[in-house]
């Protein structure tokens, strides 16, 4: 084989593979643009902004009540009575206050739990985008190589050098690959209007680059998840409504006044005390208690169950992670990076290897790259769901 060929078919691979003037955006660079002002989040942080006006209402003591009587039959002496009525702050609100804490460190974590659920997300978009663009890469190359060699053939069979049956049978190729080139670039332009809907600078020629696969941990711990906190702090919530309907006795009302009796020639004035206790004769609250403590129970249950399920959600992606890594990771510059297609394409310019062989080489390299993509692709959707399991971004093979 001549050496011009070689290095002929060794220019095609890395012209194929790099397109000229391009601008490569990290997935860091995305994700900071396209989760800043992020209308899911700022949806999360009104809740957690109305769960901190409920804590404070939840401390607020009642107003006195200020009135004023008069009794003015005609017959009678006439009656003025100015009284301040007031109910002791002694209604259960150390509980309430304390429910209120609960739901705002409850809403503090579903907006956490809302960051890390949107940071995915875009994070599975920019992965989509990539990987289609992948492809395409993949298909655009090899389209033109094998239309080069096509075109090539062409010209021979026409001059009586080549069989014409076998230009055909390598239009055909081109042909195939033609189509799967359309549906391959839609796809990527799909993916990148989609990602252009959360983030500004998706624009012109820029292309995303390949995210980063940390490596996996040894051991994963779902303690920090955001979702397991909040169903943590809405126990805390459940029970200190408990206590808030355990309560019997409600807190006295006190009055305190003056009065003023006159008859037209004289007048008598004096205060005016008193006090209203509500009795508990009848046990009013039994239905309230009796469902705040299921409530309760029901609560914690449902937080016991859920670190179960969170548990044996991470200990999945663990493994899952753990064995698509490996497969994913980039290849060194070797022997494993050669494209075989490129060599065969060359070996036949030069008269030493058949039109089959160019076909079957060129399959085989096709599918090779599309599966290296594909468990690129499966790597990547491992680590976010490993991600979304411990609640938390993975670093330097921790997961912390």
């Amino acid at each position: 084989m001549n050496r011009a060929s070689w290095a002929f078919a060794m220019l095609l691979v890395v012209a194929g593979s790099m397109p000229l003037h391009a601008q490569f955006l990290t997935e860091q660079q995305f994700l900071d643009t396209a989760l800043t002002n992020h209308p899911g989040i700022t949806a999360a942080e009104a809740g957690e902004a109305a769960a901190a006006g409920n804590r404070r209402q939840a401390g607020i003591i009642d107003n006195p009540v200020v009135s004023w009587e008069r009794e003015d039959p005609g017959i009678a002496p006439r009656q003025d009575t100015w009284r301040m009525n007031w109910r002791l702050p002694f209604d259960g609100r150390k509980h309430r206050v304390a429910a209120g804490d609960a739901a705002l460190a409850a809403s503090s974590s579903d907006l956490e739990a809302t960051r890390l659920g949107t940071r995915l997300e875009m994070r599975s978009l920019f992965a989509a985008w990539y990987v289609a663009a992948e492809r395409e890469a993949v298909l655009q190359a090899h389209l033109d190589r094998t239309s080069r060699l096509a075109r090539w053939l062409r010209a021979r069979a026409e001059v009586g050098e080549a069989a014409g049956v076998e230009a055909n049978r390598l239009d055909l190729e081109v042909e195939v690959f033609e189509r799967e080139l359309v549906a391959a670039r839609a796809e990527a332009q799909a993916q990148r209007a989609a990602a252009a809907v959360w983030s500004d600078v998706v624009t012109g020629e820029v292309r995303p680059q390949r995210p980063f696969l940390p490596i996996p941990p040894e051991a994963v711990d779902v303690g920090d998840r955001p979702d397991l906190k909040a169903i943590a702090h809405r126990v805390a919530e459940a029970e200190a409504q408990h206590r808030l309907q355990r309560r019997v006795l409600e807190p006295p009302e006190i009055s305190l006044g003056w009065m003023e009796l006159s008859d037209g020639v004289q007048a008598f004035d004096g205060p005016v005390l008193g006090v209203a206790w509500p009795v508990p004769v009848f046990d009013r609250n039994q239905g309230n208690r009796q469902a705040a403590a299921a409530e309760a129970v029901g609560a914690r249950s449902q937080l016991e169950l859920e670190t179960r399920l969170a548990e044996q959600r991470a200990q999945a992606a663990l493994a899952s992670y753990s064995d698509l890594y490996p497969f994913a990771t980039p290849l060194s510059a070797g022997a494993g990076n050669v494209d075989v297609a490129a060599a065969v394409f060359a070996a036949f310019e030069a008269g030493e290897a058949t039109l089959t062989d160019v076909l079957d080489s060129l399959r085989a390299s096709v599918g090779v790259q599309m599966a290296r993509i594909e468990s690129l692709d499966q790597a990547l959707a491992a680590e976010r769901e490993l991600e979304a399991a411990i609640g938390r971004p993975i670093f330097l093979g921790g997961n912390s």
